[in-house]
Parts: structure tokens; sequence; C-alpha cells
């Protein structure tokens, strides 16, 4: 697959849907919070070069509420995509699955600080135009609380599939350091998304979090 060409793009296809993302958070209601449990690990086993990010493919499963996702793959993207009150320096997004094939993003907003332990074995184990095989846990970049973003909205790269569920944490426990953005920026110089129509879709807010099984 070629690079994806984030200079251009409204050439990208599929992207004249009414529920597109990214989207601007700043206007929302109030919400109960949202209590998000990692019932089997986040365990990445491939690191995978798809020419738009870092993609690491594994499994797990999670509960959101009262329903259950499958955790499949995680990646970045510098800058953040998603617009907040604070504009974050990165956003990582946990691509989850029902088991009716429904897609589910928990999408985690990063400030710059020391950065984690995890994202230089990330760094580290990348090679260009390559899967390799990899042992990573990535439930470590979840935040313990924070606030959320819940939305309907599509995945942010091709075919930017409609039907969405976003659950965005702002927080600022979980960060990324000048060092490690640079090292991915290296590597995908500004691999976000520009900001889409909100046509009037609600974006509830509320306090995040993190459950214990």
């Amino acid at each position: 697959m070629p690079p994806l060409d984030y200079h251009h793009q409204d050439t990208w296809p599929n992207g004249f849907g009414q529920q597109q993302s990214p989207i601007d958070l700043r206007e929302t209601t109030a919400a109960d919070t949202s209590t998000l449990t990692v019932l089997a690990p986040w365990l990445a086993d491939q690191e995978i070069d798809d020419q738009v990010t870092i993609r690491l493919a594994g499994h797990g499963l999670t509960q959101i509420d009262q329903t259950q996702w499958h955790f499949i793959q995680a990646h970045l993207h510098v800058p953040a995509e998603h617009q907040t009150v604070n504009q974050r320096a990165a956003e990582w997004h946990f691509v989850h699955q029902s088991a009716i094939g429904a897609l589910c993003v928990v999408a985690v907003l990063l400030p710059l600080g020391d950065g984690m332990p995890v994202m230089d074995s990330v760094l580290d184990h990348f090679v260009a135009r390559s899967s390799q095989p990899v042992a990573l846990q990535l439930n470590s970049l979840l935040p313990p609380k924070g606030t959320v973003f819940r939305y309907l909205g599509s995945l942010t790269t091709p075919p930017l599939t409609e039907g969405v569920t976003w659950y965005v944490i702002d927080q600022t426990s979980i960060t990324i350091s000048p060092q490690q953005r640079q090292r991915f920026q290296q590597l995908f110089p500004d691999n976000h998304r520009k900001l889409q129509a909100r046509n009037n879709r609600p974006v509830l807010r509320g306090s995040f979090l993190q459950g214990s099984k």
C-alpha cells in the first residue's frame, strides 16, 4: 500500500459521510461516568509498518460500561487528531470490535512529559516496510482516570468507515516525551487527519475511570 497523502486529504476515498472523525470536542453535553475495565490484557504480537503509522496488532478483552469489546490493534497519530480545550501532542487509538463486528476506538490524548517506556520499545522494534513479532502489553497506556468524550464517528484513515463508537480520553497521566515524538515524526511526519464537520452530532462528556476485574 502506498503512503497515505496527508497533504491532499480531500482526495481520500469514502470521506463523504455525515459522521466523519476526528471532530472538535469543545462543545459537549454532561453525562455519567464511563468505566473501562481491561478483562484480558491488551497484548501486541505484531508491529507493522502500514505506511501510515506504526500498527500494533494483537488481542485482548475490554468492558466499557456494560458492553464487551475485543481489542484488535493500536496505533499512534502525531499530533493529536481530536480537539479539546487542551491541545495535545499525540493520540493513541486502541481499536476494538464487538462480537457482531461493530467498531469502537478508545483514544488517549497525550500531553508532552517524561514519556512511557513502552513507547521506547515500540520505536526501538520498528523496521520500515516490514512486520516484526513483538511481545508488548499496551494497557499500561490507559490512564487511571480522566475526562471522556463519547460520540459516533468514523475511522480516521481510509476506508473511513462510519458507525464507529468513540471514547476519547483527555488526561495527564500518560505522556509522550519530546524525544519520542521527534523519533516518531521522523518516520511518519504529521499523520493526523484534519477536523471534520460535526453535523449536529451529540458529544457526551463525563468522567473516566479505569475499573478493576
